[in-house]
């Protein structure tokens, strides 16, 4: 698929020069980046809609991914070791949401502990795209306030099935933020 993208951005490249050498390749990386992800929601969801969970999958990616989008953290070398790594996340999310049963206080302290550690820490570098303004840090950083924040109080909106799957996974996103901290380090 690498190739398909890299041809249609030479495409666009020719039938529109005013795109700068920069700019086709933040193209190309943005494409590819899109491809990625679309080739491993789509095989999750497949899966968990054969266990009959895929509403609880569409909870854990109404939570985990806006949180993630903007405070980034760690990221696997590779694609099949995203791929693998997402899948036992988001199985992890799923189960542990919908077959253990928590303390709503319990749940109220760890998003509480969640937001603050998105507070401090936000946003975290990836090593494939590096934040180099303060200006865009500053921007991803009230993101990721303001996102964690809402999608935290949005939990307690949701039916209380879904209360758990959610819950853990904001508190997912914060630990793969933290996680990728201390690598970066």
């Amino acid at each position: 698929m690498g190739n398909f993208i890299s041809c249609l951005v030479k495409e666009i490249s020719k039938t529109n020069s005013q795109f700068s050498d920069l700019e086709l390749k933040k193209m190309e990386y943005g494409l590819t980046c899109l491809w990625d992800e679309i080739t491993k929601l789509i095989p999750y969801f497949i899966i968990f809609w054969l266990f009959s969970v895929q509403g609880y999958y569409i909870v854990t990616l109404i939570f985990f991914c806006p949180i993630r989008l903007f405070t980034g953290g760690y990221h696997a070398k590779t694609y099949w070791g995203c791929f693998f790594i997402s899948f036992v996340i988001f199985s992890l999310i799923i189960v542990i949401g919908k077959y253990i049963s928590f303390n709503t206080t319990i749940l109220i302290a760890a998003l509480i502990i969640s937001f603050i550690l998105v507070c401090i820490y936000s946003p975290v570098d990836n090593i494939n795209k590096r934040i180099k303004s303060k200006e865009t840090r500053m921007k991803l950083k009230r993101f990721s306030i303001i996102i964690t924040f809402c999608l935290s109080l949005l939990c307690y909106f949701i039916p209380c099935r879904f209360l758990p799957t959610a819950a853990l996974s904001i508190i997912s996103a914060t630990m793969l933020m933290i996680i990728g901290k201390t690598n970066d380090t």
